[in-house]
C-alpha cells in the first residue's frame, strides 16, 4: 500500500470518537493544578536563583562581606558580655572570699 492509497483509506473513514461528558472539565482543573505552586516547589526556586546569582562575582563578595561583618559585630558582642561577667565574678571574689575563680579552684 502506498502512500496515495492510505490517504485516500483514511479520508474515506469517518474517524469520529466521543470525548467523555468531563474531558474538557478534567483538562483545565490539571492545567490549573499545574499553576498552582507549593511552598516547597517555591522554596526551591528561592535557592536555585540564589545560587544562580550567587556564581557572579559581586553578589558572592558582597555576601562574604555581610556574613564577616555579622561575625565580626557578634564577636564584639559577646567579648563586651564576658568582659562584664568576669567583672561581676572578680567583684564577687572581693566581698565573698568563699567563693573562687574556675582557675583557682583544684582537681
Amino acid at each position: 500500500m502506498n502512500d496515495e492509497e492510505l490517504h485516500r483509506l483514511l479520508r474515506q473513514h469517518p474517524a469520529s470518537m466521543p470525548l467523555p461528558s468531563a474531558f474538557e472539565r478534567e483538562v483545565w482543573s490539571r492545567i490549573e493544578a499545574d499553576e498552582v505552586r507549593s511552598v516547597p516547589s517555591m522554596l526551591a526556586e528561592v535557592v536555585r536563583r540564589l545560587l544562580i546569582s550567587l556564581g557572579r562575582p559581586a553578589v558572592a563578595f558582597a555576601t562574604i562581606a555581610l556574613f564577616g561583618a555579622a561575625g565580626a559585630g557578634t564577636g564584639v558582642v559577646m567579648l563586651k558580655k564576658s568582659q562584664t561577667e568576669g567583672g561581676e565574678l572578680a567583684y564577687l571574689e572581693t566581698v565573698n572570699p568563699l567563693v573562687r575563680a574556675h582557675s583557682e579552684e583544684e582537681p
